[in-house]
């Protein structure tokens, strides 16, 4: 929790009643007004200490603990508070799953007006720590490398992190250790970086992201990459690695993924997400599918593997390229690739072909808004729908019940163990097919 600065009128300690969406405490002011408190938890008692007005509500930006809750434990990281990345790492696992549980079911009844008969079950998998193949670090102009803290863009200098893959923290120590000439290479022509482990393959990619405008001397940037060669391929601009990185899947088969491209952080839990929309589709009967925001693939070629017929649709060139390739490597025929804006592609797929049996969405964080009005014009038999934010989703899926769909089983999948985010997993049928 925060300090909170000096206050000539102290407000009274209050207690946080539940966790919300978005992972804050909740609360009520005096006055009746609701406050949002991040950082704190059910039953803390808080004194807070500094306050911004929102519309319609408060949110605290300091507090000061005066009792912990009854779940609250001494996270296992020195640096938990300070770097807030981890927010709910205070928390116990099994409480976690279970306030996951309730704000997804809080954000279906209040945003989308849909009421779950029971909380949704909580997948998890593996360990939760040591589980994020992928990792993004900022770097300041001297060079120093960490995470932003809480609510800030102030660098917390890490030399390991205790949620990132064993690989990923061997990388992060010889950054931590680079001698000085290196580090202030880093610093004058890099802003960030992004570390990730390769599922597989083995081995850890580090790509380094240039400050705009700063042009490079290459003997310095040289001593940097290789100082930096020993415990990751290094790439950047236009030393970019090339190549497609292989990712098994669970069952068989793997993705081809670019350099930079998008996969899920959490590989055990995306194995189990994969084999829950899989086993869902052959459940529930279906022959063909369509995959909107497909990426590299992650369920297109899993389903494809398992003898549905589909088509992917994708933006992002590299991704597309990437899906092709796994695709002619496994000689997976029955898989047709778009490139395109997914709205659109919607809106011609719909003027040249029904009868999908099942169309499934994993939009980014923002959502499926626009994609909503043509996909609904297509009539698929069934919707599986894959969110990583509670809120959104029941935005959308009150849009798609409203127009005749009748939501089904909702899952839940514990991607971000530590944190407040969680992977959703919703089943929508049409009424009447």
């Amino acid at each position: 929790m925060r300090a909170a600065p000096g206050r000539h009128v102290r407000l009274p300690v209050l207690t946080i009643e539940k966790l919300v969406p978005g992972g804050a405490g909740f609360c009520r002011l005096p006055d009746g007004r609701p406050a949002f408190v991040p950082g704190a938890l059910p039953g803390d008692r808080v004194r807070v200490g500094s306050l911004a007005d929102k519309k319609g509500y408060v949110e605290a930006t300091a507090f000061e603990l005066e009792a912990p809750g009854p779940e609250r434990v001494e996270p296992p990281c020195a640096i938990a508070v300070a770097c807030g990345g981890c927010d709910w790492m205070a928390l116990p696992a099994a409480a976690q799953l279970r306030y996951k549980a309730s704000l997804v079911a809080e954000a279906l009844a209040r945003t989308g007006r849909l009421e779950l008969a029971a909380p949704p079950v909580v997948v998890s998998a593996g360990d939760p720590l040591g589980y994020r193949l992928r990792v993004r670090l900022h770097v300041d102009e001297v060079g120093r490398v960490g995470f932003f803290g809480q609510r800030s863009r102030e660098i917390v200098e890490v030399a390991e992190c205790l949620v990132v893959a064993p690989e990923l923290r061997v990388a992060m120590r010889t950054l931590a250790e680079l001698a000085v000439p290196e580090r202030a290479t880093l610093g004058e022509y890099f802003s960030a970086l992004d570390l990730r482990a390769v599922p597989g393959e083995g081995g850890v990619e580090l790509e380094l992201e240039p400050r705009e405008g700063v042009r490079m001397r290459e003997r310095a940037v040289d001593a940097l990459v290789n100082a930096l060669a020993a415990s990751a391929r290094v790439g950047f601009s236009t030393r970019r690695r090339s190549g497609l990185r292989r990712y098994e899947l669970p069952g068989g088969g793997f993705l081809r993924v670019p350099s930079g491209g998008f996969t899920q952080v959490n590989w055990a839990v995306n194995a189990a997400l994969v084999a829950a929309v899989v086993s869902g589709a052959e459940s529930r009967g279906a022959k063909s599918f369509l995959d909107l925001y497909a990426g590299v693939g992650n369920f297109s070629v899993p389903l494809a593997r398992a003898g549905l017929t589909g088509t992917a649709v994708e933006v992002e060139a590299g991704s597309v390229a990437a899906l092709r390739e796994a695709l002619r490597e496994q000689a997976l025929t029955g898989l047709e690739v778009i490139a395109g804006d997914v709205t659109r592609a919607l809106g011609r797929l719909r003027r040249t072909r029904q009868g999908v049996d099942l169309a499934l969405l994993d939009p980014p964080r923002a959502g499926a808004k626009d994609a909503l009005a043509p996909l609904i014009q297509l009539e698929p038999k069934t919707i599986a729908y894959v969110a990583c934010d509670p809120v959104t989703l029941a935005r959308d899926l009150r849009r798609v019940v409203d127009a005749g769909w009748t939501l089904g089983a909702v899952q839940c999948f514990d991607m971000f163990p530590q944190t407040h985010h969680v992977e959703t997993l919703a089943w929508l049928e049409r009424s009447g097919s």
